[in-house]
């Protein structure tokens, strides 16, 4: 069908006011915040172009569209605000659905604490709703501000207080979602079932893949009370990686804990100079008991007093990466006019978090100026390593040659030293060449389900691999 026909038909389902083949809408819906994405926006590459962006206002007109994608063999990306960073969105030919419309909480549920929200609301949205009531969802990843409930859960995302709250899929207790014929399917809202497999949990991390998310029934808990925090130096990143390990086992469950090696720290104290250098944790502890919690946090974590100061500096702050990782991609930043940078985000069990760790920095550092990494989440039964790499490349096709290296150097090396490629960002298509050495036989298991849900592949073709 050319752009005329497509345009046409949508028009027909959802109205003319929904449906928008202006060059300027198709461009701001071709790209994502993947560095490759934005490299190629600074180098001027012309960008994937959609043929056509849809706006739906409900599920019944998601279905719609869906249907009539399916019938026809249009393909079809589920936008929610474009932040993901592994190139999830390449919508090159096809129709892109905004959610952005779909953005009213449907149900708050105070007795049982559950909120219902539909796939375009927003983190800000969501979290004025639940304040004004005296609640939270607790989810906070660094993109809250700039993304979405559907994409929170297509993309099985975590946020930066996952230690007290949980990842995303801790938090939820029913989802809606449309599938590639245009069938809607919903789960009841329940605290838990015994009633065969959950089906509907094959959303969660599907990537708009096996269809398109527009409602998630969530746990949300009181806002919470007093806060207490707690900064401690190490000597070695080995000493600090114990204390993260038996704080996550005691079960102390601070709201957040970051720990950063000697690079990281130098990131994080960047505007502190006259603080030392060295491995560096923060962490808080919030409600009932927190202070105590704290010393005992203190005891089983050995280390150096810090400058508990600088805890109150990452609540403040710990946001600002995103508008500076912008600034850097548009040429701007420190990096200088050809800079480059890039995070990896992949976890590992505690017995191989060392291994993973110095196995992935070694192999990074001879192709970037700084390659830092911190423990962002941490589990009983391990933790996620988050690094960060930069350069001041020669040029635009240098930063585009590094970008490759770094992601096959971190991938290969994770793969072999037995961690997870992925701990919260995802698969896009950046990561899809290694998500079948990860998944092992699950993979064949993946396209399977795959082929039954979606025989057209009209849902976001390309990503996860599919």
């Amino acid at each position: 069908m050319n752009v005329s026909e497509v345009a046409a038909g949508l028009k027909a389902l959802i109205g003319d006011s929904r449906v928008s083949i202006d060059a300027s809408d198709l461009e701001a819906h071709a790209r994502d915040w993947s560095p490759a994405a934005l490299l190629g926006q600074r180098t001027g590459s012309p960008p994937a172009l959609p043929i056509a962006v849809v706006r739906p206002t409900s599920t019944e007109e998601v279905s719609k569209v869906l249907g009539w994608a399916s019938q026809n063999s249009v393909p079809v990306v589920a936008y929610g605000a474009g932040s993901d960073v592994v190139r999830g969105i390449e919508p090159r030919g096809c129709v892109v659905i905004d959610m952005g419309e779909m953005w009213q909480i449907r149900e708050l549920d105070q007795k049982s604490r559950v909120v219902i929200a539909e796939a375009g609301v927003t983190g800000p949205q969501l979290a004025e709703a639940l304040e004004a009531q005296g609640f939270t969802l607790g989810h906070e990843p660094q993109s809250h501000d700039i993304s979405t409930v559907g994409g929170w859960v297509a993309t099985k995302a975590c946020g930066q207080l996952s230690s007290r709250y949980g990842g995303i899929e801790d938090l939820i207790v029913g989802i809606e979602a449309v599938l590639a014929d245009g069938r809607v399917v919903e789960s009841k809202v329940v605290p838990r079932r015994s009633a065969g497999p959950d089906v509907a949990s094959l959303m969660i991390g599907s990537e708009g893949t096996l269809g398109i998310i527009t409602a998630v029934a969530l746990q949300i808990s009181l806002l919470p009370g007093p806060r207490s925090d707690l900064c401690l130096r190490f000597e070695h990143m080995t000493d600090g990686v114990k204390a993260a390990r038996s704080i996550a086992q005691e079960g102390l469950q601070p709201t957040m804990l970051r720990l950063y090696d000697e690079q990281d720290a130098m990131l994080f104290l960047r505007n502190h100079p006259a603080e030392p250098q060295g491995p560096l944790m923060v962490m808080s502890f919030h409600g009932a008991h927190c202070a105590e919690r704290t010393e005992q946090a203190r005891r089983l974590a050995g280390g150096k007093e810090g400058n508990d100061g600088l805890v109150e500096h990452w609540w403040k702050h710990r946001n600002d990466a995103v508008v500076e990782f912008r600034k850097v991609m548009e040429g701007e930043g420190l990096l200088g006019p050809h800079g480059i940078v890039d995070t990896i985000e992949v976890s590992a069990s505690w017995t191989r978090l060392r291994n993973v760790y110095h196995s992935i920095k070694d192999a990074l550092t001879p192709h970037a100026d700084l390659v830092g990494c911190h423990l962002s989440h941490v589990y009983p039964s391990g933790a996620c390593l988050y690094f960060t790499m930069g350069a001041v490349a020669s040029s635009d096709e240098d930063a585009r040659q590094r970008l490759e290296t770094w992601w096959s150097e971190a991938m290969t090396n994770c793969l072999r030293e037995g961690g997870s490629i992925s701990h919260h960002h995802g698969i896009g298509r950046t990561k899809a060449t290694w998500l079948p050495e990860e998944l092992g036989g699950w993979f064949a298991v993946l396209r399977s389900v795959k082929q039954v849900l979606d025989p057209n592949n009209i849902l976001n073709p390309g990503a996860l691999g599919l």
